[in-house]
């Protein structure tokens, strides 16, 4: 029998997803078993015989700076939770890279799967419990608890301790968030384009934001207290006019932006104008569904 409080956070999830995303509701999605899901050979945990996406979140962690180990806890605690994986909806995509070693047009995903039916009998969402005619909770538990959530835990393990494998010959040697932003909105395998074919998408980036290629450098244009320069500034440089069009992604309808801003080193008092740049740029393409986080402050 659903709890009072189990019966509120229903309700609310609900009105999150229809106001925010309008997804199709996770109880009238189907409840595939684990036989019907693409299990093996690091299968993506989708459903096989069903083309419906729903949500896809992209998760964008930036280690070109070498995350501190309360960094790395951040993205364990406050973007990648137990409690928000199990509120993800079975079926929803929940893709994890690791802008790092790899340039932008060969970065794939440490991780990206579809997110399984738990099993867990206290779970909000009905087609999470197991059917006893066909299954058992077992079944169920043991594809969420190891392929999923332990996929998810070994991909920030390995963000916050890349192995010396990661060093290739052509090794990228700066910070293009810009270009690593194109490349997901473009790239049809990553399955973040407009003709994805999603009823939503979310790209979270966990970053210190602090842009760094031959055209723009955020440690030369604005060393120490100075100020960045602004998004409009830039944009409207004559050297970068034509590279800026270019450059700019096109993610279409039904997207959501979250930065979650690694401040704490570069930009502790917020004062540097490094969140409107940014905030600026997502503006001029389309994004109107945007929030942000900071880190705390460390002493």
């Amino acid at each position: 029998m659903m709890t009072f409080k189990q019966f509120g956070l229903t309700i609310l999830l609900s009105f999150i997803h229809f106001a925010v995303f309008s997804d199709t509701p996770a109880d009238e999605r189907e409840a595939y078993g684990r036989d019907e899901i693409n299990l093996m050979d690091n299968g993506d945990l989708c459903p096989r015989t069903s083309n419906k996406k729903y949500h896809h979140h992209f998760i964008l962690v930036d280690s070109t700076a070498p995350l501190r180990p309360s960094q790395v806890e951040l993205v364990k605690r406050l973007v990648l939770p137990d409690q928000y994986l199990e509120t993800l909806a079975p079926w929803d995509r929940l893709s994890i890279m690791n802008l790092r070693s790899v340039k932008p047009a060969k970065n794939k995903p440490l991780f990206s799967k579809c997110r399984p039916r738990s099993g867990n009998p206290g779970s909000v969402y009905k087609i999470d419990k197991h059917d006893w005619k066909f299954e058992s909770e077992s079944d169920l538990r043991s594809v969420y608890d190891t392929l999923f959530v332990g996929g998810i835990a070994a991909a920030i393990e390995k963000i916050a301790n890349p192995a010396s494998s990661d060093e290739l010959d052509d090794r990228l040697l700066n910070s293009p968030i810009m270009s690593q932003i194109k490349e997901i909105s473009r790239m049809l395998d990553l399955e973040f384009t407009p003709k994805s074919g999603y009823e939503s998408r979310k790209l979270t980036i966990v970053s210190d934001l602090a842009q760094n290629t031959s055209r723009i450098s955020f440690y030369d244009e604005c060393p120490g207290a100075q100020i960045c320069p602004s998004w409009q500034e830039f944009k409207n440089d004559k050297k970068y006019k034509r590279w800026v069009k270019r450059l700019l992604p096109k993610f279409g309808d039904g997207v959501e932006v979250e930065l979650v801003y690694l401040n704490s080193s570069t930009d502790p008092n917020l004062d540097k104008g490094i969140l409107d740049f940014w905030r600026d740029f997502f503006k001029d393409v389309g994004i109107t569904n945007m929030s942000d986080r900071i880190e705390s402050d460390e002493v």
